[in-house]
């Protein structure tokens, strides 16, 4: 049964990110053939105008801009960690916990990058 969706925040996917979800889109996986009609029913799109999407549905993954739920920086948000106990007791008291960083795109070339110490 598909009554499951898998949520997907983006950071400034209105803006910027959901230009290349789209654009690299690749429409055979989602193509579905009934008789000899052809349809795309699994793809819902909530578009603000004709170049900005609000949120995006494939199938089972629904892809949000986190914009939408914070209204601030995620600068603000990280500095916001620091008003929660559970934050420093678990994760600690080090600058890179409440510090915005960078993901190692061109590292993470497979899966079992995750797998590394």
């Amino acid at each position: 049964m598909n009554s499951y969706f898998l949520p997907i925040i983006f950071n400034n996917l209105k803006n910027y990110g959901s230009h290349f979800v789209i654009k690299h889109f690749q429409k055979q996986y989602i193509l579905r053939k009934k008789g000899h009609k052809v349809t795309y029913d699994d793809v819902k799109i909530i578009p603000l105008n004709g170049q900005q999407f609000l949120q995006f549905q494939i199938g089972n993954l629904k892809s949000s801009d986190s914009f939408q739920f914070l209204l601030t920086s995620l600068e603000n948000v990280v500095s916001l960690l620091l008003n929660f106990l559970h934050t420093t007791k678990y994760l600690g008291d080090h600058d890179l916990v409440f510090a915005k960083g960078m993901y190692p795109y061109s590292y993470m070339t497979d899966s079992s990058k995750f797998d590394e110490n």
